[in-house]
């Protein structure tokens, strides 16, 4: 288990590219907003962290096991003895450490350029959160990979889950005098638990941030349940 993790990772750090892409972009908007001075609130710029972490751990991980799917590389893995959950776990770890680090890069840059006042432990307090939605978004791209014939068809899948994920949540727009059948859908969207976990700590609301944490880890059982259900059904 531990030397796929030790791959897995050495493998992700060599791609610079996706390194590229999951740390200056997120910089370039935050510097792009700053130089404009556009007034943005906290919802929108710990949104932005979401969406990176999405990118990397939902998206490109579903067309890089799609990939491997095509390839028969998970046929292969049933006649081993190697198990299946140690495999999904050792996936999903190594993306959620990379995409921990990530995350907190630009939390830290974040707090430099717009004055956020985080402190060192409220920093640290976003690391369950990161840690909770890398591993969720990681096995939802697992799920995903499951259903296309082809790339151009998991690009629309992934983009029709990410669209009514991140629409449906506080990132973009205040959700108190939406319809309600939105305010139902938040409910159930890890996006917004996320978002409420961020806030949590901003406000010092212990309670909402343990509910946030615990509310994640069951979305994160669930995934990675339905994740392992996928395989079977290869």
């Amino acid at each position: 288990m531990f030397n796929i993790i030790g791959i897995s990772l050495s493998k992700d750090i060599k791609d610079y590219y996706l390194l590229f892409w999951s740390i200056f972009l997120p910089i370039g908007i935050f510097t792009t907003l700053s130089l404009l001075a556009i007034n943005v609130n906290g919802n929108l710029l710990f949104g932005i962290l979401t969406l990176s972490i999405f990118f990397y751990c939902c998206t490109t991980n579903s067309f890089a096991i799609f990939a491997q799917r095509k390839r028969g590389v998970y046929e292969l893995l049933t006649i081993t003895p190697f198990s299946l959950w140690k495999y999904l776990s050792s996936i999903t770890i190594s993306q959620t450490i990379i995409a921990c680090t990530v995350s907190i890069i630009l939390l830290i840059i974040e707090n430099g350029i717009f004055d956020l006042t985080l402190s060192v432990l409220q920093i640290l307090l976003f690391l369950p959160f990161f840690f909770v939605g890398s591993a969720l978004f990681t096995l939802i791209g697992f799920c995903l990979s499951s259903f296309p014939k082809n790339e151009g068809q998991l690009s629309i899948t992934t983009n029709l889950v990410m669209i009514p994920l991140f629409l449906c949540s506080s990132v973009f727009f205040n959700l108190d005098n939406s319809p309600k059948w939105v305010l139902w859908i938040s409910w159930i969207n890890p996006v917004e638990w996320l978002q409420s976990g961020y806030r949590s700590i901003l406000e010092n609301h212990v309670s909402i941030y343990f509910l946030s944490i615990a509310i994640l880890f069951a979305f994160l059982l669930l995934f990675l349940f339905l994740s392992k259900m996928t395989f079977r059904v290869q």
